[in-house]
């Protein structure tokens, strides 16, 4: 056995490369399955991001969508839901035109569905009939109209596109944002979600459903949701035509179904699993976390403790087992079953990087890997496992409950660092805020720990996964509650004596980026240095120039019900990093696209402004084409360079 060399944290050498991070491999952002075939979207970073569509259905995998297509739809900026399969066919969305496209398989034909005003964005959900030539056939989907650049005078609706006439007709509109439209089995009814500002759907989506005949709604009923109140995700058909859906009114989502001809809801009442969520926020469209097999089983998976796991639940009597499949994290299921007992997902787990499978519960479980984001075999003494723990608050005025994170130590079998040392520690801060932070092997994250940092990832208060209650403990709390869970996580971990205090790093991205920057102002002692992804530094600006998606979003998560306009004044000058610059004593790198239409550049330039107006380092990085997160090799490959020569100043001392 080779004798590990000894060498101090963070200097170590490791095999994972910033080349690897960013161009290697590809990134997985949607699946679907028609006719037993399973097709993928993988966005590549070595084709400028652009997003292919693979067929993984044979022994070898095979392109589909010609190299002048780019399969991606800019529905509420984020996307998501850029392509559905169905009987046979592929209807996607072009990146460049934002109009919908029919994708033959089996010749690589695309024809364009729809030709419209190029200030017209769609996202296909649906579709039922025939989608060959000369068949009746029809698409639901989302339309967002952008003729108004401004947020406030885009407009979304719901739409319905005849496949032979091309004809585009209302199914639903008058609220600012639709999603997860589906057409029954038998063709006979539709369900969608829908909400308006000031919600988001992980607040308050509501559920209808209607009949549907051949181009006319009716019967329109709502089903559940409520504004400010309850979020209704994941409208899914079972293969009886009964409807089936997650809501958050117990404090978690929980699946429901719903009778289709009585309109009756009821709980799929899961014994001992009734504090765990069955849904994610839908910030990207195209969620799905459970699918029905047949009449009486389906398979879905849940969240606790940032850990997914996966059931098979029969219906008929609302029974479940635990399948103890090995896949943990960045959970995303095909809608569509390839068998009764067949299904294909994407997924990662704690020693695996994120994959296509296919499940096939036949006999007994068996899972087949397709496709894995990356051609590098990370060997196994190399991962750092994860650590899922629960930390008191020790910052901040809210002191009552815990916090959660998941703590990576330094790991690099060929290495060892002087007896009586301790690692540098590099904070990690997921955006939303409310998204979460899962146990799935992240390479970025084997970077570091490879080089012998530790890493924490910190679920604050606003985070997903932890019930609705964790959640809305944010509200009124954004820029406070956050960032003093991230200071008592970092006290935590010291006074435990796992990471040296004094060598603590924070990064992050979008919202994430908002807290590095808070906490470098508001707990400036706890921190070595910065790097804000994408960040916001002043969130009025935020608030008046963000995308319609998110342009009411902040206003809860910033202030109480009812505040004074004078008080939204103090709470916005407060909550901006750009207003006590001043405070912060590390240095700040910070890197941005120009493109970015989310958290857009401005912010990222006044904070270099005042930065340097107070005498303070900071540093910013513009890379050009890109937007809210890095697409292009690169980009992502300076990224992390930049990033890692900022580490080695600040934290190790190491210089440029």
């Amino acid at each position: 056995m080779k004798t590990p060399v000894t060498a101090p944290f963070g200097q170590w050498k490791s095999p994972i490369s910033s080349t690897l991070l960013g161009a290697d491999g590809v990134l997985f952002e949607s699946v679907a399955t028609s006719n037993g075939k399973v097709y993928v979207v993988e966005g590549r970073p070595k084709e400028e991001g652009r997003g292919c569509i693979v067929d993984y259905s044979g022994p070898e995998a095979h392109d589909i969508l010609p190299t002048n297509y780019d399969a991606g739809t800019k529905v509420h900026e984020y996307g998501g839901a850029s392509m559905i399969a169905f009987n046979g066919y592929i209807v996607f969305t072009d990146r460049k035109a934002q109009d919908l496209h029919r994708l033959d398989p089996s010749t690589g034909q695309v024809e364009q569905i729809t030709k419209t005003d190029a200030a017209l964005r769609y996202a296909c959900t649906s579709a039922t009939g025939s989608l060959a030539d000369e068949q009746p056939g029809w698409l639901l989907a989302i339309e967002e109209d952008h003729s108004k650049p401004s947020p406030s005078e885009v407009r979304n609706r719901l739409v319905a596109v005849n496949l032979q006439t091309k004809e585009i007709v209302n199914v639903a509109s008058g609220d600012d944002f639709y999603s997860a439209a589906q057409f029954s089995p038998d063709g006979s009814r539709v369900c969608w979600t829908q909400w308006s500002h000031p919600d988001m759907p992980w607040t308050g989506a509501r559920l209808y459903v209607a009949k549907w005949n051949n181009g006319e709604v009716a019967d329109v009923h709502l089903l559940a949701g409520a504004p400010e109140k309850e979020s209704v995700s994941q409208p899914r058909w079972g293969v009886d035509n009964t409807l089936y859906y997650t809501s958050d009114v117990s404090g978690y989502w929980q699946l429901y179904r719903c009778h289709i001809d009585t309109l009756r809801s009821e709980r799929v009442a899961l014994d001992g699993l009734e504090d765990v969520d069955f849904s994610q926020p839908d910030s990207r469209l195209g969620n799905c976390t459970y699918v029905g097999l047949t009449q009486t089983s389906m398979i879905a998976s849940y969240t606790k403790n940032a850990r997914w796991s996966f059931i098979l639940i029969d219906l008929s009597n609302d029974s479940w087992q635990e399948m103890n499949i090995p896949v943990t994290d960045t959970i995303m299921l095909a809608d569509t079953p390839l068998s009764e007992t067949k299904i294909a997902l994407l997924g990662s787990s704690e020693t695996s990087l994120n994959t296509l499978f296919t499940l096939d519960i036949a006999e007994t479980a068996k899972l087949d890997a397709l496709k894995v984001t990356s051609e590098f075999r990370m060997p196994v003494s190399l991962i750092s496992k994860p650590e899922h723990f629960s930390f008191p608050r020790v910052h901040g005025e809210h002191l009552e409950g815990k916090a959660h994170a998941i703590f990576y130590p330094p790991q690099n079998p060929d290495y060892q660092a002087p007896s009586g040392t301790l690692p540098p520690l590099i904070v990690c801060l997921h955006g939303g805020p409310t998204s979460q932070t899962g146990t799935g092997l992240n390479i970025t994250d084997q970077y570091w720990t490879s080089r012998g940092y530790a890493v924490v990832w910190v679920n604050y208060g606003g985070s997903s996964g932890y019930g609705r209650a964790y959640r809305d403990i944010l509200n009124g709390q954004w820029g406070v509650l956050d960032t003093a869970d991230t200071a008592s996580c970092v006290s935590y971990l010291a006074s435990s004596g796992r990471i040296d205090p004094n060598g603590v790093g924070i990064r992050g991205g979008s919202a994430g980026g908002y807290i590095v920057l808070q906490a470098l102002c508001d707990y400036p002692s706890l921190f070595a240095g910065g790097n804000s992804l994408y960040g916001i530094g002043n969130v009025r600006a935020l608030c008046e120039d963000t995308h319609k998606f998110e342009s009411h979003y902040a206003f809860a998560l910033l202030f109480e019900p009812g505040a004074s306009e004078d008080d939204k004044a103090r709470i916005f000058r407060e909550r901006s990093p750009c207003f006590k610059a001043d405070k912060i004593t590390a240095p700040l790198l910070l890197l941005q696209g120009d493109m970015d239409r989310v958290v857009p550049l401005n912010q990222a330039e006044e904070m270099v402004e005042v930065m340097k107006k107070a005498g303070r380092e900071a540093k910013l990085v513009i890379f050009r084409g890109e937007g809210h997160g890095f697409r292009q090799a690169k980009s992502r490959i300076d990224a992390v360079e930049e990033e890692e020569k900022w580490w080695k100043k600040a934290l190790l001392g190491m210089g440029e």
